[in-house]
């Protein structure tokens, strides 16, 4: 009796019918060129979404290593997953989380957001029952509008609260969220502004050490945002990525952020190839006709992973040449017209975001397959659902 061969992993079989590489030299070139925009603040790269969907374990690994003080998170349950792979920086998880995870993030060392005095009071629950002072950042609402009160008195009421808690739990800092940083510098600013005089009142109740953070990547383009903040949340800008409308903000020609590096490459392979002869229809509902004399990339890529069917426009990237979608994406592979590509093989990768294999000069921005899309960059990550390599030479 033959022994049975031993299956590879199944995320090795997937990754070779497709895949994200994210470059970690990318990655570190970018952090060190944020930090030097952020004028010596301290960092704290975002790794919610599992990192935007580039794999938060391998990337808060990598930023740990390259000297971040600290990381956050938009879920306890993000937080905890980090420190169940070996993380041990402070963790913010900014988004105030449900109470039946008030627990956990005690039991894990998180730092939770609390914006209102429930917040507050869950989180002295869950400190008095571990036994000991919780740390909590304070969120404070500028203009975002998700958490937490608009108006100052309001404000003051959570402060008040904070400071009759000052026995079980420790707040950190002061942190909000921009709505409008990568393109307007109006309401930017007077959002900054606010933010300002809440930091004001929290030191003026809960003490001069308190911390402050306002400004992610595009917040950078705004010096208003960085005044008197100690921390910055990079995150698009750690991929070497940024909302196109921020190359107009006075800001851009003053920063350095022109200098960020493309860390991400999706790609997925060419399967088979169809040759059409006649008037044909394709896929289940044969909807598009293809007229005879083309030639049909069949490629590894569809709706599971992200491509959805209103994408008319969307295309790939093969020998140089860009590749229309044909159709509608199946689930895991759909078509694309290579009739004007040469030397066409299965097993070739078709490009959907950076360089080609052979290093071409050709390369495809995120930019370019959000837009085909219909995506911003933050929601293209997010759906773009397949396996993530980090590739590091060192």
């Amino acid at each position: 009796m033959t022994e049975r061969a031993t299956h590879a992993p199944v995320t090795s079989c997937a990754a070779a019918r497709l895949e994200k590489t994210v470059s970690a030299d990318a990655v570190r070139h970018n952090l060190a060129l944020l930090r030097a925009e952020a004028g010596g603040r301290r960092v704290m790269p975002v790794v919610k979404g599992d990192a935007y969907g580039l794999g938060a374990r391998a990337v808060a690994t990598l930023l740990v290593a390259s000297g971040v003080e600290a990381l956050a998170v938009d879920t306890v349950a993000e937080g905890v997953d980090l420190r169940e792979h070996g993380i041990d920086r402070p963790i913010l998880v900014m988004d105030v989380d449900v109470s039946d995870n008030a627990s956990a993030c005690a039991t894990y060392g998180l730092m939770p957001a609390v914006a209102t005095v429930g917040q507050v009071e869950r989180h002295c629950g869950a400190g008095h029952r571990q036994g000991g002072p919780v740390t909590v950042w304070l969120r404070t609402n500028i203009g975002f509008n998700r958490f937490g009160p608009r108006e100052d008195q309001d404000f003051e009421v959570v402060l008040d609260a904070l400071r009759e808690a000052r026995a079980k739990i420790d707040v950190a800092g002061v942190f909000a969220h921009l709505s409008s940083s990568a393109w307007d510098e109006k309401e930017t600013a007077e959002q900054a502004t606010t933010f300002q005089s809440r930091v004001h009142q929290a030191r003026a109740v809960l003490g001069a050490h308190l911390s402050a953070s306002l400004a992610a990547t595009h917040g950078l383009l705004h010096p208003a945002a960085l005044h008197g903040t100690d921390w910055i949340r990079p995150g698009l800008g750690l991929y070497g990525l940024l909302l196109p409308a921020g190359r107009n903000l006075s800001g851009w020609q003053t920063s350095g952020l022109d200098r960020l590096r493309p860390a991400l490459t999706v790609r997925a392979r060419v399967l088979d190839l169809i040759d059409v002869t006649r008037d044909e229809g394709l896929g289940y509902d044969r909807s598009c006709a293809v007229p005879p004399g083309r030639c049909l990339a069949s490629v590894a890529i569809g709706f599971s992973r992200g491509i959805t069917g209103s994408a008319a426009g969307f295309s790939g990237l093969l020998h140089g040449r860009t590749c229309p979608m044909v159709g509608k994406p199946g689930m895991d592979c759909t078509q694309f017209d290579v009739t004007k590509v040469p030397g066409v093989r299965p097993g070739d990768w078709m490009t959907f975001i950076g360089p080609e294999p052979a290093g071409g000069p050709v390369v495809r921005t995120a930019e370019d397959t959000a837009a085909e899309l219909g995506l911003s960059l933050y929601e293209l990550l997010a759906v773009l659902r397949m396996p993530v390599r980090l590739e590091d030479p060192r």
